[in-house]
Parts: C-alpha cells; sequence; structure tokens
C-alpha cells in the first residue's frame, strides 16, 4: 500500500484483520484468444444487468480533501441470498498514471508468461485499489462477516459484473467470430474491448470501465484478497483457455492440491457459483496448473 496516502486504508491498520490465518488461492488463466467456458457466457449474457459506455466522474471527499474519481454504484446479492451494495471507485488520476503501464512490462525470454504479467499488475494496481478496499472492509465490519462469507462477498460482487471480451486486436464485428462470440456480441455490441496489451484489463482499467473477461477478474479479486492478507495463487489451464477462483477453505467441491492445501475452485464469470463449483465442462482440475501465489 501507498504510505504517501493519508487515506482512509492507513487508519485501517490491515495487519490486524481476522483475516491472518485464512488461505485463499485465485486461480487464473490468461489466453491468446481467451475464450470462457460457453455456459458461462450464456448465464453473463443473461443478465439483467447491461454495461454501458457512459463513464462518469464524479467529486468525492477523503479526508478533507476532494478527489475525482470513476464511481460505479453497484448492487447484488451474494451466493447466500445477502442483499449488499458498494461504490467501486477508482481516482481518475491512477487510472491516467496506469493507463499505459503495460509498456514497462518486459516478458523474459523461455519464462512463462502468465504468472510474471500478473505479478506486474498487482503490484502496479494494488494500492490505487483502496477506496475498493475501504469500501469491503465497511461492509465486513457492519455485517459482522465471517472469512468465507467475505470471500463470498467480494468474488459475487464480481460475479454480478457482466461479461465482456478483452482481446489485444481490435474488435471486430459478430460475424468475424466463432458462434458463441457472435452471439454474445449480438445481444451486447459493447461487451467487447480491444487493443489491450495481451488480452487483458488491468484491475485499476476494469474498475473504470466495469469491462472484463475471466483473468481480468480474477485479477483483480486477487489484488483483493491479497490485501485482507489472504493466500492467494493463480492457477491456468491451457485445455480450458478459461480462469477461475478457488479457495482454502472448509467446504466440499471441485478443488486443487497445491503444497499440501486444499483450495477449493470458483467460477469469477457467471453468477450465483459458489466455492467448489464448477461447470461440468471445466471441472477437470487435473487441466489447472499454479503459476502464481503470494505466499511462500
Amino acid at each position: 500500500m501507498r504510505t504517501s496516502r493519508q487515506g482512509s486504508l492507513s487508519k485501517i491498520k490491515w495487519h490486524k484483520r481476522p483475516f491472518m490465518t485464512i488461505s485463499v488461492i485465485v486461480v487464473l488463466g490468461l489466453y491468446a484468444i481467451k475464450l470462457v467456458n460457453e455456459t458461462s457466457l450464456k448465464q453473463e449474457s443473461e443478465r439483467e444487468t447491461n454495461l454501458t459506455n457512459d463513464v462518469e466522474i464524479s467529486w468525492i471527499k477523503q479526508d478533507t480533501d476532494s478527489i475525482s474519481a470513476y464511481i460505479h454504484e453497484r448492487q447484488w446479492r451474494d451466493n447466500y441470498g445477502q442483499k449488499y451494495n458498494v461504490d467501486l471507485a477508482v481516482r481518475t488520476q491512477d487510472v491516467s498514471r496506469l493507463q499505459n503501464q503495460l509498456d514497462g512490462f518486459r516478458p523474459q525470454e523461455n519464462t512463462p508468461l502468465w504468472g510474471p504479467l500478473y505479478r506486474f499488475l498487482v503490484q502496479n494496481n494494488q494500492s490505487s485499489l483502496d477506496l475498493i478496499m475501504d469500501a469491503f472492509y465497511q461492509i465486513y465490519e457492519s455485517k459482522q462477516l465471517t472469512p468465507d462469507r467475505f470471500a463470498d462477498m467480494v468474488v459475487s460482487c464480481i460475479q454480478d459484473i457482466p461479461y465482456a471480451l478483452v482481446f489485444q486486436d481490435p474488435c471486430l464485428g459478430p460475424e468475424a467470430y466463432e458462434q458463441w462470440i457472435h452471439d454474445l456480441l449480438i445481444d451486447c455490441p459493447e461487451c467487447c474491448i480491444g487493443n489491450q496489451p495481451f488480452g487483458i484489463q488491468s484491475p485499476v482499467a476494469f474498475m473504470q470501465t466495469l469491462k472484463g473477461d475471466c483473468d481480468t477478474r480474477t485479477v483483480m479479486i486477487f489484488s483483493v484478497l491479497s490485501a485482507f492478507n489472504f493466500d492467494v495463487a493463480i492457477l491456468n489451464s491451457d485445455v480450458y483457455r478459461h480462469s477461475i477462483l478457488g479457495i482454502n477453505l472448509p467446504g466440499a467441491g471441485q478443488y486443487k492440491l497445491f503444497r499440501g492445501k486444499k483450495y477449493l475452485a470458483w467460477e469469477t464469470t457467471g453468477k450465483f457459483y459458489t466455492m467448489g463449483d464448477l461447470p461440468k465442462s471445466i471441472g477437470n482440475m487435473d487441466f489447472w496448473h499454479v503459476v502464481l501465489t503470494n505466499k511462500p
């Protein structure tokens, strides 16, 4: 976290939060086309919430100052039926500062790309998500959430954001793509953002536009849960070409063993997926592998 800011985040004393011993894994996957499970996409396209191309800038008070920020008011229900509302806000100065951040990322030859890329994005964006983390923490305090319910609150918030394609190349017309992408763009022409390096939106950019695909979402969740001292990791699947979330908490369902820990898998691109609940089409955990962790 930034030490130069005197925002509310520094006053919360994150290291004293009750999530110190909770272990979480965020499982991610990024690929050239970055396909997402068709069943999940269908659920996303059927959502009542629509994406908007209009992003408004508002002034908010922080301590004794007023700052300009991109703000999205979100209302959703978690996977247990609890209703929440929160403002997802990022400072306009951070959006501008980080706009070309991936220009500074240099992939190394003969080294896997995705883990270093995700780490770069987390390190560059995490401190600029403090307004959102403050809002999540206020929910935690007011609702007296347990760690598993806190994680579900965060994940379900991101699940509730409609799915959008993120391409390294420009977005083309629906006729240029395979059937499920064609159908998605017919229903939602604005559900595509192109010309993004490596085909991913950074967490700050995602919170500005609310346009994100599978790994865009999971990098965002990885950043948030890492800040709350959950033990997180990143998982890819070359077979499924997809990104999912997992968490090391008591429970049943699909899981991945890593370093002696049991991590329940979690789908992030469709609503109402709970811990351990994956579509059958991506449910073989042998096809997932860890590419990044935030703990030794």
